[in-house]
């Protein structure tokens, strides 16, 4: 299972220097830099793999909505100005994995979404929003699409998927060193209670999907 694993990652990474390469031609005396069109892709996929993302409103419990932060890459020239691309959520198939898509009531993406002039990484901002019936996980699958600035993206690295809910625990860290030494038996009151003083009050909160999954390998 192991081997694999990293035969897997390594048709990535061979796919993403190939593609790469296609973009530069050479000769004996210099580096030509490629003059054709600009690629986008989801860069979380290429540094962590094809991994999903979680995330729960059970650890941020005073909020309303949590906007997660996408890393995006380009293949090619930067642009001169602010350039539109194209985002469109999929609906996959909910019998593979039996998580139903995200309801529309549950998401927000970017009206008009635009990578930075300049740039050869940017960030696709998504506010997730909370409904008392996201009892159970839900997935928000996003595929990079092109347009006409945008030429396309890298099949391995073009669509991400978000699993999220509003399912009411105990958070992980509370642990019974926790409960013996600090807080005390756990109660949702006082779990609110201890975000509400910790200055983790807002009703927006930002969260970094790199961060969510260095938090996941840290934990696991």
């Amino acid at each position: 299972m192991y081997d694999n694993q990293r035969k897997r990652k390594m048709k990535k990474y061979i796919l993403f220097a190939l593609i790469s390469l296609c973009f530069w031609g050479c000769s004996e005396d210099e580096i030509k830099p490629y003059h054709g069109g600009q690629y986008l892709y989801f860069s979380q996929l290429k540094e962590f793999g094809d991994e999903d993302f979680e995330v729960s409103f059970n650890n941020y419990p005073t909020s309303n909505a949590i906007i997660v932060k996408i890393g995006l890459g380009l293949i090619g020239k930067p642009f001169s100005i602010d350039t539109p691309y194209k985002v469109s959520v999929v609906a996959e198939d909910e019998s593979e994995d039996k998580i139903k898509n995200a309801d529309q009531k549950n998401y927000r993406l970017p009206d008009n979404p635009m990578f930075k002039a300049g740039l050869s990484n940017d960030t696709l901002e998504v506010m997730l929003l909370k409904t008392e019936d996201l009892k159970e996980n839900v997935k928000l699958c996003l595929k990079l699409l092109p347009n006409e600035y945008f030429e396309g993206s890298i099949p391995e690295y073009e669509q991400i998927k978000i699993i999220f809910n509003n399912i009411i625990s105990k958070p992980l860290w509370w642990t019974n060193d926790v409960t013996k030494l600090y807080l005390g038996t756990y109660s949702r009151k006082k779990y609110e209670e201890f975000v509400k003083c910790t200055n983790i009050s807002e009703t927006a909160i930002c969260i970094d999907i790199q961060v969510l999954h260095c938090s996941k390998q840290c934990n696991g």
